[in-house]
């Protein structure tokens, strides 16, 4: 799948912290996905499995070398998880404004001084963290994925 577009660059530049790794795979063409992409397996389970259930189609992915959601017909990155805690989707407003009135955020800081700050990326990231709307923020991440 063709990722290298304007729509991707700040996520792109982001995940690719890693250069030895393919920019682009299915998941099924990584062995053990789950367990193997530098994410805890429950996280990449939460971003492929739980809170995709109402996608119209699977959208799980592998960019570079990190679990990613991504639109299978115009290869918009549209979420990706990062580490054991962090995952996050592309959400424009509405969506955006209630996942961070209802306690999402644009940053993370961790003991021993990393951070993840989406400022980089995007203004419309947004990181998540188990909160009641997911399924619905992430369907309407797809369909905003959707328009190219």
């Amino acid at each position: 799948m063709e990722l290298n577009f304007a729509a991707n660059r700040s996520i792109l530049q982001h995940l690719r912290r890693d250069g030895g790794r393919p920019l682009s795979a299915p998941p099924e063409e990584v062995p053990d996905a789950y367990q193997t992409l530098g994410c805890h397996p429950d996280l990449v389970a939460r971003l492929w499995d739980k809170i995709t259930t109402k996608l119209p189609e699977r959208c799980a992915w592998v960019v570079c070398g990190a679990p990613a959601l991504v639109h299978p017909k115009t290869g918009i990155i549209f979420g990706f998880a990062n580490g054991t805690h962090t995952y996050a989707l592309r959400l424009h407003d509405p969506e955006r404004s209630e996942a961070l009135k209802a306690g999402s955020t644009r940053q993370v800081h961790y003991p021993g001084g990393q951070q993840v700050l989406l400022d980089a990326i995007g203004p419309d990231w947004v990181l998540l963290k188990g909160l009641e709307h997911e399924e619905k923020w992430c369907l309407a991440a797809y369909q905003s994925a959707s328009e190219r």
